[in-house]
């Protein structure tokens, strides 16, 4: 979650609550994007120098609007320069396919009917997000980033997304047809 905060406060200062409503939009697929862990990271970079906070009233309310220092700078670049590890890619649910077997016919079918359901949500919100990241790539943006090359991987990142939740909904469909043919 860290190192995601400090991506987002490289693109732009924010508060805690933009912070977390930009992750529960365009993120939550990734990551939590509850209060208590956007909370808990801002807490960790802020006692780490990586962060600063800048606390503004308006009216009755009291805002702190968090910028990324030099050093936090140097911390995401490091670690977004690593290659990617995909042993840490892990899905927990295949434990779940693993040992279907041992359930009732009844029970296998309508667990992968859900799983098929949930993949179409998944595809249906990551296709929202696409059409809003168009919409931001369309809007005037605030000098001093690459915006195309910023914009050009994390639209591969919702491509990717929509892909893997169409492959996961057509492979169990493909399972469960051959189990509705097979008793």
């Amino acid at each position: 979650m860290e190192y995601l905060v400090l991506g987002l406060l490289i693109l732009s200062p924010m508060t805690g609550y933009e912070l977390q409503q930009f992750i529960r939009q365009n993120l939550a697929l990734i990551c939590s994007h509850s209060a208590g862990s956007v909370q808990t990271a801002l807490a960790k970079l802020e006692r780490e120098g990586r962060i600063t906070a800048a606390e503004t009233t308006q009216g009755r309310r009291r805002k702190k609007t968090f910028s990324i220092t030099e050093e936090g700078r140097a911390a995401f670049s490091a670690w977004v320069a690593q290659p990617m590890q995909a042993d840490k890619v892990k899905n927990m649910e295949l434990s779940r396919l693993f040992f279907l077997g041992l359930a009732r016919p009844e029970e296998r079918t309508a667990a992968i009917r859900d799983y098929i359901r949930q993949m179409e949500e998944t595809a249906a919100v990551l296709q929202a997000i696409r059409e809003r990241f168009r919409q931001v790539q369309e809007s005037p943006l605030p000098p001093g980033q690459d915006w195309d090359a910023i914009f050009r991987f994390q639209g591969y990142t919702i491509e990717y997304g929509i892909a893997a939740a169409q492959f996961e909904r057509d492979w169990y469909r493909r399972l469960l047809c051959e189990l509705e043919e097979q008793p």
